[in-house]
């Protein structure tokens, strides 16, 4: 009697999120780390590599977005299945995010060539289109080893499993430093390829992660358990479902990209030093909203198995504990923010001008990154039940009436410049934030059937 007590008290529980949270915020945090290198790196040679590069890693990320967000949907289905124990269609459903996977990277491949009359449209200076067009074309040509990567980490999420991607991570991070350091720089007898060399390093780490994370899928333990061998077959009703779901996230993350695309190309069009003063916040940012991210996750892993388990108040409890967790987190950084917003900006890049613009960008950042938590944490939840679409319609209403709006008149009308157009980007993410977590805790998402 009393074991089953305590069973009932740890389920939803902290100590039951941060076992699967804190693997994917360790993850998260490598992708930090790792992002936050390459921006080290290539900033040394100079802000207007770092601006070309920052502005075609938003470019880039605004691109794999739709694709990432479909076959994240397999992260819903295969918790929900594996809840329910219907076991033996978990592998089914992941194939389906595969092929899904598969046309995507094809897509962007052959869009790749594109990359240059994007980087013109989105106006920054001749010499920060040149170097960021270039860096795009090759992040794009090597797009199917990143979704091919999401959907594996899905797969794996799903089952309640953050350890494994974790490793997997550590180690392409680790293979990408490496080849960041030997490709920028000429070292251990390769050419000095500048940007160019920081991009062909990223995918190559990425097509290494994505092997592994193969090999584990359909390694004989998961055969056994998932059928990740036998179900390989294409089944367009599950592709269907899963499209119903997935595609409503995809959609999410595109347009909400987009919507930080077109304010990376308003702060382009204020001047470099502002955008290179940016780019360097946004990696900054990534301290906080990634780790927060990973407490997301556990949050669709937690929340989508206790759905198809039928329990409930043990998904609310998931929900409402991720929340907390994230909430104490966000407030920590937002001190740190504030109170070493120079020495933070300079590790990335020491230019006066730019340090001078991006403190008090920074400190806007510790206002609203609470927000910013809070919604996605909130996202993760409602994710994890299959409710993808109401989040979609209000992320992107938001992003284009809301966000884009704001930016232009705090940067332009109000000739605020970058700290008025990130005033814009503070009331956004505000908003977002706040209405994400009431429509967690109005608890519409308990009723969805995917």
């Amino acid at each position: 009697m009393e074991r089953r007590i305590f069973e009932e008290h740890r389920k939803g529980g902290y100590a039951e999120v941060w076992h699967i949270a804190y693997p994917a915020v360790l993850t998260m945090i490598s992708q930090t780390v790792m992002s936050f290198t390459d921006a080290t790196m290539v900033g040394h040679l100079g802000a207007v590599e770092l601006a070309g590069v920052g502005l075609a890693g938003t470019l880039v990320w605004g691109l794999y977005s739709f694709f990432n967000g479909l076959v994240n949907g397999v992260n819903t289905f295969v918790a929900q299945r594996y809840g329910a124990r219907k076991h033996h269609l978990i592998g089914s459903i992941t194939w389906q995010g595969i092929y899904f996977a598969m046309i995507s990277g094809l897509i962007l491949y052959f869009l790749s060539d594109q990359s240059g009359a994007l980087f013109r449209l989105m106006g920054p200076a001749k010499d920060v289109q040149q170097i960021g067009s270039s860096y795009l074309r090759i992040r794009m040509r090597g797009g199917i080893f990143i979704i091919l990567w999401m959907c594996f980490s899905a797969f794996l999420r799903g089952l309640g499993d953050t350890r494994t991607p974790l490793k997997i991570t550590l180690l392409a991070n680790v293979l990408n430093i490496i080849g960041d350091y030997a490709l920028i720089f000429g070292k251990f007898g390769f050419p000095r390829l500048e940007t160019q060399g920081a991009a062909i390093a990223t995918i190559s780490a990425n097509a290494i992660g994505a092997l592994i994370f193969f090999l584990v899928f359909i390694s004989k333990k998961n055969e056994e358990l998932y059928r990740t061998r036998s179900s390989w077959r294409p089944h367009p009703s599950e592709m269907g479902r899963l499209a119903r779901v997935g595609a409503p996230i995809g959609l999410q993350w595109v347009l909400d990209m987009g919507g930080f695309i077109f304010f990376s190309s308003l702060i382009g069009r204020i001047g470099t030093p502002q955008l290179a003063a940016s780019e360097a916040t946004l990696r900054l940012m990534s301290l906080s909203f990634m780790p927060v991210y990973g407490l997301s996750i556990a949050a669709t892993t937690l929340v989508g198995q206790y759905m198809g388990a039928q329990e409930l108040r043990f998904a609310v409890k998931s929900g409402n504990s991720a929340l907390r967790i994230g909430f104490g987190y966000t407030i920590i950084i937002a001190m740190l923010f504030i109170a070493i917003p120079d020495r933070l900006i300079s590790l990335i890049n020491a230019d006066p001008r730019v340090v001078a613009i991006g403190r008090d960008i920074l400190r806007l950042v510790a206002v609203f990154q609470v927000f910013d938590g809070i919604g996605i944490v909130s996202n993760g939840c409602l994710r994890g039940a299959g409710d993808t679409r109401w989040p979609m319609f209000i992320v992107v209403s938001y992003a284009w009436l809301m966000f884009v709006p704001l930016a232009y008149v705090g940067g332009f009308v109000l000739k605020g410049g970058a700290l008025g157009a990130w005033g814009g980007a503070t009331i956004y993410i505000v908003a977002l934030g706040l209405t994400l977590f009431l429509r967690f805790r109005g608890g519409k998402w308990q009723s969805i059937k995917i």
